[in-house]
This record gives structure tokens, sequence and C-alpha cells, in this order.
């Protein structure tokens, strides 16, 4: 169906651009709107060849949709990312009142409802546009600088669309002993360090380091984390003193005193909607992932002209936000529609892959607790016998335990040697006999095999 001139050509042409350019905008429920990261941290960066009155509303602001760029743009509020590279990829989003929005507004204009009132409602899809468009590049950028890849899950919406991958694999750590859940062993300090270490020995600096809400609070009310704000506060304490959970501001300005870097915690939320049309919340930083970055510019916003831009449809009202969102108003009949639409060529570039650094810190190395691999299984003569393994482990030994599952095996560990003692096997005709040794702090678990002669 052919797209026709808007229903109410006289607010568009008076208003229009006013709308885009100047909005106070509910956003996601709140008076303040999120703080967009791609705005702040990204260098925009023209493509030719496309390689690569204020208005107040309350809207619930979701993402615009990633599409082939010869797909229509989908009719809802937005969409879902695949596969391609080296092409710019389509966002596109688009809002449609039907009859009754169309009357109501035709009974508003009868009754001689004041003109900014009238215009507020022919334009209020202007600002979802642009705020879905916004959304859809952030969480883009967020899970692209979070996990080195840039992809949103078909399960949230519809449409093809783009992953591209960023980071180095040699520049991606994991917990040195276990994961920061586990707070009693987990060791945030050091793991976090193995990426400023890996960085001076790249010669690279580490000047922001960027953390989820929920992995911050972790660091902050582990073990580490409250002796190292005690530190810094210059508290003497022991390793039996117990130590409050150092507020906020507090242990930002500790680790900005520990490691040189300025520590910055996210915490976005977008609503998504499904393909039933509920609305999900969805946080676009892979919430266990920490960042380090050597400047506050890191990438690029790659934009392109939309052949729409260069080609527009008679009849079609046009305005561009920004350098790379065009906006579009126009109307069908049969039934009679009123659409406002946006769409983008646009697509963040992480730049500097060897100076990012990240650690996924759900996720522990799995060598935190060893033995020789001829340890791992032990032969015992029939009578008495007894073997010592030397057990190497990052960890303090107090967090190890040992024990055997057969009761003719004992076991101690003392400064990391593990003592095993077979009893005698000394019963008539006794058959040879085994058992599993184990070690673990938890997490981490090494297994040694026992196995004793039989009595013959």
């Amino acid at each position: 169906m052919a797209k026709q001139v808007t229903l109410f050509p006289e607010f568009v042409e008076k208003y229009f651009g006013k709308v885009i350019g100047k909005i106070t905008e509910k956003y996601n429920g709140e008076k303040k709107k999120q703080e967009l990261l791609y705005k702040t941290m990204l260098t925009e960066e023209y493509s030719a060849d496309l390689s690569w009155g204020a208005t107040e509303l309350n809207n619930v602001i979701v993402a615009a949709d990633v599409v082939a760029m010869d797909a229509s743009i989908p009719l809802k509020k937005r969409g879902s990312l695949a596969t391609a590279s080296g092409k710019l990829s389509k966002i596109a989003l688009k809002f449609r009142k039907g009859e009754k929005d169309i009357s109501d507004l035709n009974v508003a204009k009868a009754r001689g409802t004041d003109e900014a009132t009238i215009a507020a409602k022919v334009l209020n899809d202007v600002p979802r546009v642009v705020d879905g468009a916004d959304a859809r590049i952030e969480m883009m950028f967020e899970q692209a600088l979070s996990t080195g890849s840039m992809l949103v899950e078909d399960t949230y919406n519809d449409g093809t669309g783009v992953r591209v991958d960023f980071y180095k694999e040699a520049n991606q750590f994991k917990a040195r002993i276990a994961p920061w859940q586990y707070k009693d062993l987990a060791t945030p300090q050091e793991d976090l360090q193995q990426l400023f270490d890996q960085a001076q020995a790249d010669g690279n600096t580490i000047a922001i380091v960027m953390m989820s809400k929920k992995y911050f609070s972790l660091f902050r009310k582990s073990k580490q984390g409250k002796e190292l704000a005690a530190s810094y506060q210059g508290r003497i304490f022991t390793d039996n003193t117990i130590l409050p959970v150092p507020g906020q501001k507090l242990f930002l300005d500790a680790l900005a005193d520990e490691y040189g870097a300025e520590f910055r915690v996210v915490d976005s939320t977008f609503k998504v909607q499904n393909h039933d049309g509920s609305e999900t919340s969805v946080r676009p930083w892979e919430e266990a992932n920490i960042v380090t970055i050597p400047t506050e510019k890191i990438g690029r916003l790659v934009y392109g002209t939309l052949a729409e831009e260069t080609n527009p449809v008679p009849d079609v009202s046009y305005q561009k936000s920004g350098s790379w969102l065009l906006i579009s108003k126009y109307s069908n009949n049969d039934p009679l529609e009123e659409y406002t639409a946006g769409q983008a060529l646009v697509i963040p570039v992480l730049d500097g892959a060897d100076s990012i650094y990240l650690l996924i810190a759900n996720d522990e190395k799995g060598n935190a607790l060893t033995i020789d691999d001829d340890d791992a299984e032990l032969s015992f003569a029939k009578t008495k016998d007894t073997k010592t393994v030397e057990v190497g482990y990052i960890g303090e030994e107090s967090n190890l335990t040992a024990s055997a599952d057969e009761d003719f095996v004992t076991v101690s560990l003392k400064n990391g040697v593990l003592t095993i003692t077979c009893a005698a096997n000394s019963a008539a005709s006794a058959p040879e006999r085994t058992a599993t040794v184990t070690i673990t702090d938890g997490v981490n678990t090494v297994e040694i095999e026992v196995t004793q002669a039989a009595n013959t």
C-alpha cells in the first residue's frame, strides 16, 4: 500500500521539527532520562559506502528493530539481531494511530481544543521513535563493550541483524580461585589485578574500569573488598576482625586509590517487547563481566545515508534527528491509519581491542587447586601404608578440606602436603580394595584414586 500524506499536515508542518529538537520525556517511567553511554563513549563517523513548545510524555521506551536492509519496517515496538559483517545494519521502528485515535483527534479539533494540545497528541510518537532508536544503539553498545560481541537474542524480538566480535582471546580472564558469588573464597582484588598486570606487560594503560551494580556489590561485600576499604581508611585489623561492608562512595574511592583508575558502575535497564506483546526488562550489560578501557572514547558510531533519504517518497513528511535517524510521518487508508516511523543505517564499533581487557567474574580458571599428574592414582601395599602428595593451591589452605569415601583410608592436609594412610588389608583372602580421596574448597576439586593390594 502506497504511503500518503499525513492526516494532520498543519500540525506536522508547524511542530514536527520542534518536537524532535525539544522533548521532555519520562523515560521508562522515570522523570530523568537514563544516561546513554554510547553518546559519550563513541565518536560519530559517516560511511559513504555503508560499510562499515516542550511536550511532557510518560511512555515506556523500548529499543528499535535491527533488520535486513531490504526488509520492511516491522510494525511493533522493536526487533532483534543475527549475523553479518562489513555492512551497516538497518535500525527501524514505527508506531501506528488507528481509526479510533484519528477520530478522537478530529473530535478535539472540532471542539476547539487548543493547538498545542492537539499537536502534542498528533506527534506523541515522535519521541518514542527517537528514544527507541537510542535505546537500541545503547543496548548494542553495552553488549559489545561488556562481552566483546554485539548480539541481541531472538527470544526478545523478531527480525534479522548483526553479530560482530571485537575482543582478543588473550585479553580475557577468569577468576583465579572462585566466582565472586562465593564471597568467602573469591579473590576479586587479585582477579582484577590480572588485567592490570597484562596491560602493563602489553604497554597499555587502564583508565576506566566498568562493572555491573551486582558485581560491584559482590566485590564490596567480599573479604578482600572489606579489607581494601579498611586499609584505605587506615584501620588496623587481623584475620579475626569483623569488618563492616563499606559504603559505595567509600569503596569507589578505595578502588581508585588502589588501582589508579576510575571505577564506574553500569546499571542500565530497558524494556523489550515479547512476541505476545508483553514486556520484559533487559539489562544489556553482561552482569558478571568487568571491562577495563584506556580512555573515555572507545569507538565510533558509524552511520550511512538511507536510500529513502536520497529518494524521498512523495507526500511523506521527513525530519532528521541528529546525524543518522530519519523520521517520517505518513498515512494509509483501508483501514485509515497514521504512522510515525524511524530508520537508520548505523552500528557502534569498538576500536583498540588490543588495549581492552575483560574479566568474567562468574567463572574460575580451574587450576587454583592442583596436584602432580602422577599422584592422581596411587597404589598402596596390603600392609598399613602411607603416602604423601604435594598440593598446590592459590588461596588460603584453611579453605580446603580433604576426605576419603572409605573408612580404611585416613587423610590429613597441612602446609601444602596431603598425607594418605591405608589401614592394613589383613583379613584372610581380602580382595583388592579402592577408595577416592577428595580435596576441595567448595568450588575447585581434585580427586585421587587409591588402590590397595589384596591379601592373598
